[in-house]
């Protein structure tokens, strides 16, 4: 891979011509440049590559967003694994939906204005102090090429919806947002919309990521529109306010052969199981957030304190799976480690509590036990519940109250065999342990009723 020209989506990072750059770590090195600024510019073709176009986007995976944001799969592991600190437009690849029962639409705005090119022929001859700057490790690249733009992502959220609604709803809105490219807000020109489209707008939020400067953030449908409507403007007459969206680097080894070098890439194989399991970790942290949002589960604490202790071990598993990875790619990259001390992470999550399927099966038992407290709720509505023995206490023993009929839902103690077992696999970093749940799948999955240890009171 030595005299391999490689190509990287800048993803808002301060690219100059000449910079050095780390394809081991995707990173750019500061405060070191091979020529002077003098040199450089006489060495510079520019040429004008003016384009401009939009894309709707009804998915929010790893996969789509890197798709918009032209991010290879190398470039990708790099992200995943917190190698890259992204900037600008390209922040949008850390908004994630906060719940699974949620609609979201995605309007992009590209453009494309010139392209600088560094003549690496011209600069050839070396001192003796620029080789050794090559030869001193700190980089494998320098930044020959940039293609300047910008990007603009409008990030479109629904409130939270039913299971039921949200292939509609997500459909109609984006034919809605289908229409913000042509749609004017200039003069006397209103946003035409029938009055379902005018009503589905309205219950929808507008974030923004861009590589613009906005006087005001779009927050709104009408702000968005108006928002669009001015960013070809934004990027001055002559695109001098654009910003790196495409960088092409050389190889140092082609000017130095002691240079150091990227000896090989990341697979795609090992890639697609990494997005893999980050992406079964996203959805589960989606269908815990529904729950956490019920009003059941708000109201009984139990219930709350396991789903927020669930959520917290799995943010903090996903954060050791990049820590791997962030450590283990530059060496993979350099030669000095096997694909393999990688691919063990992934393969042994098989056979931790992290196992996907485990996962899936201990939250959707409890969405069960909200769905059965619901339904008693429901049944007795207008009584009141009570969380604790203090607040019972104050009710029980209040001066009005002559009768008192209470409910108390004790199918369950306070404790979680499978938590304990998430918590132990994390303090011990044992991933190869393999986790026995006989017994206790046999009494969590086939249980039929409710559980909590909770108190609801009828007062007369």
């Amino acid at each position: 891979m030595a005299s391999d020209l490689m190509n990287v989506a800048a993803l808002g990072r301060p690219f100059t011509l000449g910079m050095l750059y780390d394809a081991r770590k995707d990173e750019l090195i500061p405060g070191f440049k091979l020529w002077d600024d003098i040199v450089l510019q006489a060495s510079v073709t520019e040429s004008y590559q003016p384009f401009n176009d939009f894309v709707v986007s009804g998915s929010d995976t790893t996969e789509s967003k890197s798709s918009l944001l032209n991010i290879d799969a190398s470039l990708k592991a790099s992200f995943m694994g917190g190698l890259i600190q992204v900037g600008g437009s390209a922040k949008y690849l850390n908004d994630e939906k906060k719940f699974k029962n949620q609609s979201r639409v995605t309007l992009q705005y590209k453009a494309t204005t010139n392209f600088k090119e560094l003549s690496v022929t011209q600069l050839k001859s070396m001192s003796p102090q620029q080789r050794d700057l090559i030869k001193n490790g700190l980089a494998t690249h320098v930044v020959t090429g940039i293609l300047y733009g910008a990007n603009a992502f409008f990030v479109f959220d629904s409130e939270k919806l039913e299971d039921r609604e949200l292939q509609d709803i997500e459909g109609s809105m984006q034919a809605v947002i289908k229409k913000i490219p042509s749609l004017s807000i200039e003069g006397s020109v209103g946003i035409k919309l029938t009055d379902e489209e005018q009503d589905l707008k309205n219950k929808f939020s507008c974030k923004f990521y861009g590589d613009f400067h906005l006087k005001s953030i779009p927050a709104t449908f009408e702000d968005a529109v108006q928002t669009y409507t001015q960013l070809p403007k934004l990027l001055g007459t002559k695109g001098e306010n654009s910003v790196p969206v495409k960088v092409f680097l050389t190889p140092l080894k082609l000017l130095e052969p002691a240079a150091t070098e990227v000896r090989k890439d990341i697979s795609i194989e090992l890639v697609r199981k990494a997005q893999e399991a980050l992406e079964e970790l996203r959805e589960i942290k989606m269908r815990c957030n529904d729950s956490l949002d019920d009003k059941v589960v708000e109201s009984f604490p139990v219930l709350h304190e396991e789903l927020s202790t669930f959520l917290k071990l799995c943010v903090y598993y996903k954060t050791n799976i990049q820590k791997a990875m962030e450590k283990k790619i530059p060496y993979i990259r350099e030669g000095k480690e096997d694909e393999s001390s990688l691919e063990e992470v992934f393969e042994d999550r098989h056979k931790s509590p992290f196992n996907n399927e485990k996962l899936n099966k201990w939250l959707s038992h409890k969405e069960r036990q909200i769905n059965v407290i619901k339904s008693c709720v429901d049944t007795m509505e207008g009584v009141k519940i009570v969380l604790n023995q203090t607040k019972l206490d104050r009710e029980v023993f209040d001066s009005g109250v002559e009768d008192v009929l209470c409910f108390v839902f004790t199918s369950l103690p306070k404790g979680d065999i499978y938590l304990d077992e998430m918590d132990d696999f994390l303090k011990t970093n044992n991933i190869l342990k393999r986790v026995i749940f006989r017994e206790y799948k046999r009494s969590l999955f086939s249980h039929e009723t409710a559980v909590g240890g909770f108190l609801c009171l009828g007062l007369d």
